[in-house]
């Protein structure tokens, strides 16, 4: 091909066709033009149709993500539920004064007692889309999908720090109120998981105060779950939205 055009521009030149030679010249100039725009633009289109492709990858593994968040946040809510249940039984149980107890309110007690402390948030791990987000492709992909995205991470951090603190708080109480009272065992396998006296601590006002700060702490973080898993849920819907109009 290159070798008939130098032909036609040879042959132009030797017959002086001067002006012909340039016609020709900017006809062959605006065919390199044209190819190089066409090879553009198959270069865009194939660029544009990777971007597009990763960008339903990331949506389909931001929705993984989601719904795994949800799955967490859900046990740990029926976790938390069982706990306070056992933590209320054993604080109605306290407020009855009675001398004795059945071997189930006994065990009902040592759960309640054992699991005072227990209070801690569920630490989200975004590894897989990090860098996509730091890139701005979320932003690209749907700015009000990515302004709500923004949000339920700023939440779950702000929920997070504080439920921290709180759980420190419980540990505290357990350390400074519950463990001079019971025994727990710890090392003779045979034992009882945890020991106490009913008689010298169900009316021992700073036990019964650390019960209810156990039980309130941990039923604020039961309902700042149902918010995280109405967010989480909702951002499901958004995805689902954008990736059946991508697909």
């Amino acid at each position: 091909m290159i070798k008939f055009f130098r032909r036609i521009r040879q042959k132009l030149l030797r017959e002086n066709q001067f002006s012909k030679y340039l016609l020709y010249a900017i006809g062959e100039i605006l065919l390199v033009v044209v190819g190089i725009l066409i090879a553009l633009q198959i270069n865009n289109w194939n660029e544009s149709r990777k971007m597009h492709l990763q960008d339903i990858e990331f949506l389909k593994n931001l929705k993984t993500e989601f719904s795994i968040d949800i799955s967490a946040l859900a046990y740990r809510k029926t976790e938390y539920q069982r706990i306070n249940e056992n933590i209320k039984n054993t604080i109605t149980l306290f407020d009855s004064r009675r001398q004795t107890l059945t071997p189930e309110e006994y065990q009902e007690i040592v759960l309640g007692l054992s699991q005072l402390q227990i209070l801690t948030p569920i630490n989200k791990n975004i590894g897989r889309n990090d860098l996509f987000i730091a890139q701005g492709t979320l932003d690209r992909i749907d700015k009000e999908l990515n302004r709500r995205f923004i949000t339920y991470l700023q939440n779950t951090q702000s929920i997070n720090a504080a439920i921290t603190k709180l759980g420190e708080t419980l540990q505290q109480l357990n350390i400074l109120y519950i463990h001079p009272n019971v025994d727990y065992n710890e090392i003779n396998p045979k034992a009882k998981r945890i020991d106490f006296s009913y008689e010298e601590i169900f009316d021992k006002k700073e036990i019964r105060n650390a019960l209810q700060a156990s039980f309130r702490y941990r039923n604020s973080y039961i309902n700042d779950i149902n918010g995280l898993v109405e967010e989480a849920e909702n951002l499901i819907i958004l995805i689902d939205e954008k990736l059946a109009g991508a697909e």
